[in-house]
């Protein structure tokens, strides 16, 4: 049910897509500025160190087996930091620079999007109420600058495990047969940690759009709900990465990566959508599913804000007393005639 609700959101909010891609291509465009200022000391640098011809020795291996490949890199890479630690204190200011402007800054630029969009999701969600995607990012911007460096130490660890993992592939594979076998290992490990770590941030964003929490507080409890449905929900992860990754490969294939400029916004939309309707059906709150239709979670439960309560005078309080007191005493005296 989460999986066709999702694919029933993000078909009726696919609007979204547009704008995303408009503030993606914002973001490469601020990427190509800073890397060509801050780097070009360094790519210049290089140039004169002739790691061109490193370059080209890696790309000639690229067809030998992965073990291979992994050396070249290795050797290309050790010419590399040699020839920065030699000239640091030429380069440190545009070393950290590259760092943190073009990488670190996209980093963050694209995880405020994230957070924005699901807040715009919670909204219609929610209300039903559509919301502006710059105003609203405007005003979320605090909370989702917040969210952004919280999800760079939290992904901490699930990058070095995709290190680790390649690392031990390219090591392990010296025949084509390993690297073909080690290939396909390699891929469902990673898809199976992607879909595990997918599955651990389900309920964060949610938690941080619904009652602005602090993002540690936020991940607690996300996590303490999501711990409860652990593998009913993998198993929903798993299924949303495959699509995404089928669908992206697919488009990228027959239109020769241009089709990715619409499937790379879209997958941004539907992973907010997923984590939305994950939290919610946890949470058991109830959610627009279309301008007409409510959908209810088996769990939900009347709450207090779902009906209006009277506050009687005390008067009338009084009196609604003793008149069901008599009732009940009539009620009495019938039944011991009978």
């Amino acid at each position: 049910m989460s999986y066709k609700n999702t694919m029933k959101l993000f078909a009726s909010n696919f609007v979204l897509v547009w704008k995303q891609l408009l503030y993606l291509l914002v973001c490469l465009l601020i990427f190509i500025l800073f890397s060509y200022v801050m780097a070009s000391p360094i790519v210049d640098l290089l140039k004169e160190n002739n790691i061109m011809n490193d370059i080209n020795i890696t790309l000639s291996n690229a067809y030998n087996t992965p073990s291979e490949v992994a050396l070249s890199i290795s050797d290309m890479f050790k010419h590399f930091f040699v020839i920065i630690f030699k000239n640091f204190d030429k380069i440190w200011l545009s070393f950290f620079g590259t760092i943190i402007f073009a990488l670190l800054l996209p980093y963050i630029l694209i995880q405020l999007s994230f957070y924005n969009i699901s807040s715009i999701i919670y909204q219609k969600l929610s209300t039903n109420m559509n919301v502006k995607y710059i105003q609203n990012g405007l005003q979320t911007l605090r909370q989702s600058i917040k969210y952004a460096l919280t999800t760079i130490l939290i992904n901490i660890p699930f990058m070095i495990i995709s290190i680790l993992l390649l690392y031990i592939y390219v090591m392990s594979a010296t025949t084509v047969i390993s690297a073909i076998i080690g290939l396909v290992f390699l891929f469902a490990l990673l898809i199976f940690s992607t879909s595990v770590r997918m599955t651990i941030f389900t309920c964060f964003v949610g938690e941080m759009v619904q009652n602005n929490s602090s993002p540690f507080t936020a991940f607690g409890k996300g996590l303490k709900s999501v711990m409860k449905n652990f593998w009913k929900i993998l198993s929903m992860s798993i299924m949303i990465l495959l699509t995404v990754i089928l669908v992206n490969g697919f488009i990228a294939l027959f239109t020769f990566l241009s089709g990715l400029l619409v499937t790379i916004p879209a997958t941004f939309v539907l992973l907010a959508i997923y984590y939305l309707v994950i939290h919610l059906n946890i949470q058991g709150e109830r959610y627009y599913l279309g301008d007409n239709f409510i959908f209810n979670p088996v769990k939900y439960k009347v709450k207090k804000e779902d009906y209006t309560v009277i506050d009687y005078p005390e008067e009338q309080k009084e009196i609604q007393v003793q008149t069901t007191v008599i009732k009940k005493k009539k009620t009495k005296k019938s039944k011991t005639n009978k």
